[in-house]
């Protein structure tokens, strides 16, 4: 496991949580706590930048200023979520669509689309003229 030894993370993560702290209403609705483009959005890109940068160069396994990498992801994951940052997921939203278009094709709303006459047709199947 590499290790780096920098004070440059902490410092940026701290007044990234510090601002945090001091500015949150409670909301993690995107857009609806902290302006998106606004200050601390931008401080939250840049320490996005720098871990993905840290990982190009160093790789995933490395421990920065004492905390795993790993770490440091999840705490600019987490207050970016919960500062509204982050966007809806557009997949989602199609996720949830194409479930309800099955369950709804098991309850039998789309029953004509597979329905077949067997009896009706056994000549075709057996090729009996």
């Amino acid at each position: 496991m590499k290790k780096i030894k920098k004070s440059i993370v902490t410092p940026k993560w701290v007044k990234i949580k510090e601002m945090y702290e001091a500015g949150t209403n409670g909301s993690d609705k995107y857009g609806t706590n902290f302006e998106v483009g606004g200050e601390l959005d931008m401080l939250c890109h840049e320490f996005i930048d720098m871990m993905g940068e840290i990982t190009r160069k160093v790789g995933w396994d490395c421990v920065i200023e004492d905390i795993k990498i790993d770490l440091w992801k999840e705490r600019i994951w987490c207050l970016v979520e919960n500062a509204g940052l982050l966007p809806e997921i557009a997949w989602r939203d199609d996720k949830e669509s194409d479930r309800l278009e099955l369950e709804n094709s098991w309850n039998g709303e789309d029953e004509d689309e597979y329905e077949y006459d067997f009896e009706a047709n056994a000549n075709e199947a057996y090729n009996i003229n």
